[in-house]
């Protein structure tokens, strides 16, 4: 399995939410991402600003590369990042 950092956003109900920055494995075929305890299922068409769905919760999550100079965050650029 692959691992990557990634920025990971919890988005349940708002556009923003606790964000951090870690280190994930992605399955074989890509759909699915582990990081932690989580387990992340991808939202096939896309969510309202999210793209993945924890498994046990349901809660959204918005997950994508980390950009180099920050400002990973939609919205609300100027809260902090985990």
């Amino acid at each position: 399995m692959k691992s990557r950092i990634m920025y990971i956003e919890r988005k349940a109900g708002a556009l923003t939410g606790d964000a951090r920055i870690g280190r994930v494995i992605f399955n074989k075929t890509g759909r699915t991402i582990f990081y932690g305890e989580q387990v992340f299922r991808r939202i096939v068409g896309g969510g309202f600003k999210s793209n993945y769905q924890d498994e046990a919760t349901g809660d959204d999550y918005w997950i994508s590369g980390p950009k180099r100079r920050g400002g990973d965050r939609m919205y609300g650029s100027a809260l902090p990042v985990a």
